[in-house]
C-alpha cells in the first residue's frame, strides 16, 4: 500500500510575508543580527484551531513531548474585578469588594482576578452563598445574585465577548481561553491565531524560528444565490493586526515567566542574588502584562475602525 502526504490542498494558495520595517529595537532585527537571513516563522492554516491546539496540549501532557505555545496572560481574555462587578452586576462598591474577596477565599478566582475555567454556575453560587451569608452586604448579593453569577462566569472571556458578542457559545469562548488562542475580527469574520515557543533553539535565550497556526472563520450570514454560505474571502478575518503587538509582548512575557520559574527552582528566596533575580523576573511579567492590558483596547479600536472603513467603501461602491 502506498501512502501520500498532501502538504497543500488542490487549488490552495501559499502566502509568503515579507517584513519590510525592521528597526533596531524590533524582534525581527534581533533575529537577523543573531541568526542572519533565514526563516523567522512558518504559518499554516488548519480547519479547527481549538481542537488542533487542544490535541497538541493533551499529547504533550501525556508524553512529555511536543512543542509548547506562547503564554498569553489571562488579562488578554478577561479577569474579574470589583469595577466589573460594580458596573455589570450593579453592585455597590462595598458589595463588589466583598464578592471579589469571597471569590478569592473560595478559590473561584486567583488574586489577579483570573476565574477558574472549569467551575459551574451552581458550584459558584453555592460557594458564594455560604461565604456571603456571613459577611456584610450579604442581602445585596442575594438580591443581585443572578447578575453576579453572569458577570463572574463571563469575566473569563469578557474582552473577547466585547468584540464577538453572542457569535460564539460559552464553550467556544472557554476553548479559546483554555488553549490561549488569539482572536482578531473584521466585521463578522474571525481570525484565530496561535504561536509556538521557539523551535530549533540552541540555547535558552537565543533567537530561533517559531510556528504560527491560523483558522479563518468567515461569517455565514451572507448567502449566495443557492442559499449556501459564500466562499471564504481572501484575508477573511483580517491579518491579525490586533494581535501583532500581543505576539511580541507575549514572547517577552513567556521569557520572563521562564526566568521567574528558574529563579524559584534555584532557591530565589534564599539569598540576595536569587531574591533580586526573582524580583526582577516578576517585575518583567507585571510590566509586559500591563503593556498588553494598555494596548488591548487601542488595538481593538484600530480593528473596529478598519472594519468600519471596509463597510463604508462597500456601501459607496454599491
Amino acid at each position: 500500500h502506498s501512502q501520500h502526504l498532501m502538504l497543500v490542498r488542490p487549488n490552495a494558495a501559499i502566502y509568503i510575508y515579507l517584513y519590510i520595517y525592521c528597526a533596531s529595537t524590533r524582534h525581527v532585527h534581533g533575529f537577523l543580527e543573531e541568526i542572519g537571513q533565514g526563516v523567522q516563522h512558518v504559518a499554516s492554516r488548519v480547519d479547527d484551531l481549538v481542537g488542533f491546539v487542544q490535541r497538541g496540549n493533551d499529547y504533550r501532557r501525556i508524553t512529555g513531548e511536543g512543542f509548547t505555545f506562547l503564554n498569553i496572560p489571562r488579562s488578554y481574555y478577561g479577569v474579574l474585578s470589583s469595577e466589573m462587578l460594580h458596573d455589570r452586576a450593579s453592585l455597590s462598591s462595598e458589595c463588589a469588594d466583598a464578592v471579589l474577596s469571597a471569590c478569592e477565599d473560595a478559590g473561584i478566582c486567583s488574586s489577579d482576578g483570573a476565574v477558574d475555567l472549569v467551575i459551574s454556575r451552581e458550584g459558584v453560587g453555592n460557594a458564594l452563598d455560604e461565604i456571603m451569608s456571613k459577611r456584610e452586604r450579604g442581602e445585596e448579593y442575594v438580591e443581585k445574585k443572578k447578575d453576579v453569577l453572569e458577570t463572574l462566569m463571563r469575566s473569563r472571556y469578557a474582552n473577547l465577548y466585547s468584540l464577538l458578542k453572542d457569535n460564539l457559545s460559552e464553550e467556544s469562548y472557554l476553548g479559546i481561553v483554555r488553549n490561549q488562542i488569539l482572536v482578531d475580527v473584521q466585521g463578522e469574520d474571525l481570525l484565530f491565531q496561535i504561536f509556538t515557543c521557539n523551535v530549533l533553539q540552541r540555547e535558552a535565550g537565543d533567537e530561533a524560528p517559531f510556528l504560527e497556526f491560523i483558522q479563518r472563520v468567515c461569517s455565514e450570514c451572507s448567502a449566495g444565490p443557492d442559499g449556501c454560505p459564500l466562499p471564504v474571502k481572501p484575508g477573511c478575518g483580517g491579518f491579525g493586526i490586533r494581535n501583532f503587538l500581543t505576539l511580541f509582548l507575549s514572547i517577552e512575557v513567556s521569557k520572563a515567566m521562564r526566568e521567574c520559574s528558574l529563579a524559584k527552582s534555584t532557591g530565589g528566596d534564599d539569598d540576595d542574588d536569587g531574591s533580586a533575580a526573582l524580583s526582577l523576573s516578576r517585575r518583567k511579567v507585571e510590566l509586559f502584562t500591563s503593556q498588553l492590558n494598555e494596548s488591548n483596547p487601542i488595538l481593538t479600536a484600530i480593528s473596529d475602525a478598519m472594519t468600519a472603513e471596509g463597510r463604508a467603501e462597500t456601501n459607496m461602491n454599491a
